[in-house]
């Protein structure tokens, strides 16, 4: 599923990673450790997309996705969760889970106007699955706070709800405790 080759990030000639490998297969759970400054986040970063590498490559599903921007890799299924959670803090909490999904046609003007049924449809089933996270996640009670309220651990399972809103294929939990 996932096979990263001799990957290697420079940083004005300091070495972040160097000849990274590893392989990723279908339902593997696999854990990336080190001591702080070893290269797991630019690793994850490259990965994800938002760092290129130096050199090396990644192949995810049989392609070499090596360099592709994140919104790239988001729509073929790679994502990720951050050390410092990324929230919209504006936002409410259910609000940050239902602009994950992809495929909303309520975010074409067209449709919005003339489908309006359909956009109907497909919001409802956002909310429907936005709700059921947020109470897996222990976080319903919290659904109508900005997110920017909430404490930091719900900040981290607001994140983990948003790769679960995601339907990914391949998730990448920068330091998830």
């Amino acid at each position: 599923m996932l096979k990263v080759k001799n990957l290697c990030k420079d940083f004005d000639g300091f070495q972040a990673v160097n000849n990274c490998n590893l392989e990723v297969n279908q339902g593997d759970i696999v854990g990336l450790i080190g001591p702080n400054g070893a290269g797991k986040t630019t690793t994850f970063n490259m990965i994800a997309g938002s760092l290129e590498p130096s050199s090396g490559s990644i192949m995810f599903q049989g392609k070499d996705i090596t360099g592709l921007p994140s919104h790239k890799m988001f729509h073929r299924g790679i994502v990720r969760t951050f050390q410092i959670p990324h929230e919209f803090a504006k936002m409410t909490v259910l609000e940050n889970l239902m602009v994950v999904p992809v495929q909303q046609p309520g975010e074409n003007l067209l449709r919005a106007w003339f489908q309006g049924a359909l956009v109907e449809a497909r919001e409802a089933q956002v909310l429907q699955k936005a709700k059921e996270t947020l109470t897996f996640l222990q976080l319903h009670k919290v659904a109508r706070e900005l997110a920017g309220n909430i404490s930091g651990g719900q900040k981290k399972l607001l994140e983990l709800g948003r790769v679960m809103m995601s339907e990914a294929k391949l998730v990448l939990l920068d330091e998830p405790s």
